[in-house]
């Protein structure tokens, strides 16, 4: 049985809030989140650490590493350094699909380990 057959309506909204968000940042910056978000999670400290391309994908991941460790830590020095890469807004759209990212990478992991989802 798969998470989509147990709760179709729950799924088909959460995989439209991930269209949506994907459609709103670049695919590149969202699958090296995605990649730095499961190795964290999965204790992969080598992938977690590698080092990033850009100063866009340097200053942004370090907001989802903050995000992912505490994000009532979060500095305005960090914020500020992630937003300068962005249009007005841009940095809405960015949180909120590094944020669905995360709750993707957990809800894989999740149910993987609870009903066999690979």
């Amino acid at each position: 049985m798969t998470l989509d057959a147990l709760q179709p309506v729950a799924t088909a909204a959460f995989e439209g809030a991930r269209a949506r968000a994907a459609a709103l940042c670049d695919p590149e910056l969202l699958f090296l989140i995605r990649d730095r978000i499961r190795a964290t999670l999965g204790g992969d400290s080598a992938t977690a650490e590698r080092a990033p391309m850009s100063a866009m994908e340097g200053d942004c991941l370090a907001l989802v590493d903050q995000m992912l460790i505490d994000v009532s830590a979060t500095t305005d020095e960090q914020v500020a350094a992630a937003g300068r890469h962005f249009a007005p807004g841009g940095l809405s759209d960015f949180v909120t699909a590094a944020y669905l990212t995360e709750a993707s990478v957990r809800l894989e992991m999740a149910s993987a380990r609870l009903i066999g989802r690979p």
